[in-house]
């Protein structure tokens, strides 16, 4: 007969440690809990894929600094991640202003497009170009609601010639709830204050890399910054 062990005020007991029991349930609860939080993450993730535009300064002012943009460009674009899209558009006046890349999850599109680009004579109407990406992004993005949007200017702020308005670029960027991230970039001098009111209007950021060693940083920061981190 197998010997039975009497506890404490006459309670049977067969040795099973309950504290054994109580680490072998919590590992049952672990190992239950865990694939469902992986899903939750996991369709989190997926819920938060990129739809953005690189808009990009092709005006005379860039001739010595195209090297750097598509660089940066180039740079940026390769850190799409599966669901993640963009297009290209460049500017010099509205008449030079044209998608150049339509919006695409192929990061060998985009490159070949960026790599493409050249410098133009005429005065860079920003605003114009940065109302038309808006307006280009929010029409061509499938199922919005699980997207970022953002676009993603280069220029050096110098804006001369658009008849569109700051007021009404940055509140069209509101409702659509596209940011706007700026690189400002020139071999003279940057336009800071438009350019500032530009990104933080918007909810962005706008970055000023002087040397293409602060270049390359730069387009690290910007690919964070899509995301939110």
């Amino acid at each position: 007969r197998r010997p039975v062990i009497w506890g404490k005020r006459g309670t049977c007991s067969l040795g099973f440690d309950s504290r054994m029991q109580r680490f072998v349930l919590f590992i049952f609860l672990l190992l239950s809990v865990c694939p469902a939080l992986t899903r939750s993450q996991d369709s989190s993730l997926k819920g938060h894929s990129l739809s953005y535009g690189f808009v990009v300064d092709n005006s005379g002012s860039f001739r010595l600094l195209m090297e750097r943009v598509i660089k940066l460009v180039n740079f940026v674009a390769d850190k799409n991640a599966d669901g993640d899209e963009a297009f290209l558009l460049t500017f010099v006046d509205p008449q030079k202003t044209r998608v150049r890349q339509e919006l695409t999850s192929n990061k060998a599109e985009l490159r070949e497009a960026t790599e493409n680009m050249y410098v133009e004579g005429g005065l860079s109407s920003i605003l114009d170009a940065v109302r038309l990406s808006i307006d280009y992004l929010t029409a061509n993005v499938q199922n919005r609601a699980d997207k970022k949007l953002a676009l993603i200017l280069i220029s050096d702020g110098d804006e001369p010639v658009s008849p569109a308005k700051m007021d009404a670029v940055i509140m069209a960027a509101k409702e659509a709830n596209i940011r706007i991230l700026v690189v400002g970039m020139s071999d003279e001098k940057v336009n800071s204050k438009f350019l500032d009111r530009l990104a933080k209007g918007t909810g962005g950021i706008a970055f000023y890399p002087r040397t293409t060693k602060e270049t390359e940083a730069v387009a690290e920061s910007v690919a964070s910054a899509l995301r939110g981190k």
